[in-house]
């Protein structure tokens, strides 16, 4: 298994604030590294986020897959894995090439996760796995749910188990201005949030087109991050640099 810890890793194209399509990005070899790594197109699978919108997550399915067409190749299969095909799951995972785990709120994506063994099962395979988002938050060790918009703080669970793939915590989509790109709420999560929790953790902050590549006992920083520990941010890598983390 290679396993992308990534912010974004596929760009939404749009027109008239629409998404048309979507693209691999190839900024901080990205999109070489999936290219080295990825041996087969035969099957791909989608797990979402949230679970009660099956047509948007075909869309969205649809939408990666797409994005591989356009540059590498076409999957022979593209299954979306949910709770309607859940009994299936660990045939449909030893049989992957390729899984993609949606962004969003990470809770309810662990908890089927977990119900479904994905760590179990996917470590045994050659399967080429990228988190985006939430879904990259899911791999580590510890799941750091930090506030977003609309949310009423402080967050009831701020601390979450994830599935241990990693010793890390992950916050994506991070800006020095309030410390996320997303959120133009009153609160700077930088400031406010993300420096308090800061103390006794360590948070890799990831901006998007960065991520962390895992291979085997591996660990990879590739693009830009800021380390935020104790109370102090250090930036640790550079765009279209890369940082060995674990060797």
């Amino acid at each position: 298994m290679k396993l992308f810890l990534a912010s974004e890793g596929f760009i939404s194209i749009k027109e008239n604030g629409v998404t048309i399509k979507r693209e691999i990005d190839t900024s901080n070899l990205f999109f070489d590294n999936l290219k080295k790594f990825i041996k087969k197109y035969d099957n791909f699978v989608f797990i979402p986020n949230n679970f009660d919108f099956a047509d948007i997550n075909e869309i969205s399915a649809q939408g990666i897959a797409d994005a591989f067409v356009e540059k590498l190749s076409k999957f022979k299969s593209i299954v979306v894995l949910d709770k309607q095909n859940i009994k299936q799951a660990k045939s449909i995972l030893e049989n992957t090439d390729f899984i993609f785990l949606q962004g969003g709120k990470p809770e309810e994506q662990y908890k089927f996760l977990k119900k479904i063994k994905f760590a179990k099962i996917v470590s045994a395979t050659n399967a080429v796995v990228v988190g985006k988002s939430a879904g990259a938050m899911n791999m580590c060790k510890i799941c750091y749910n930090y506030p977003e918009e609309g949310d009423v703080l402080p967050c009831t669970k701020k601390w979450t188990k994830g599935l241990g793939f990693v010793d890390k915590i992950i916050i994506p989509h991070f800006n020095t201005e309030n410390g996320n790109q997303y959120c133009s709420s009153d609160i700077n999560l930088l400031t406010d949030v993300f420096i308090p929790d800061s103390y006794g953790k360590e948070f890799f902050a990831l901006k998007n087109g960065s991520y962390i590549l895992v291979e085997d006992r591996k660990e990879t920083l590739y693009g830009e991050c800021y380390l935020i520990k104790n109370g102090i941010v250090e930036k640790i890598c550079e765009n279209n640099q890369s940082k060995v983390l674990k060797n």
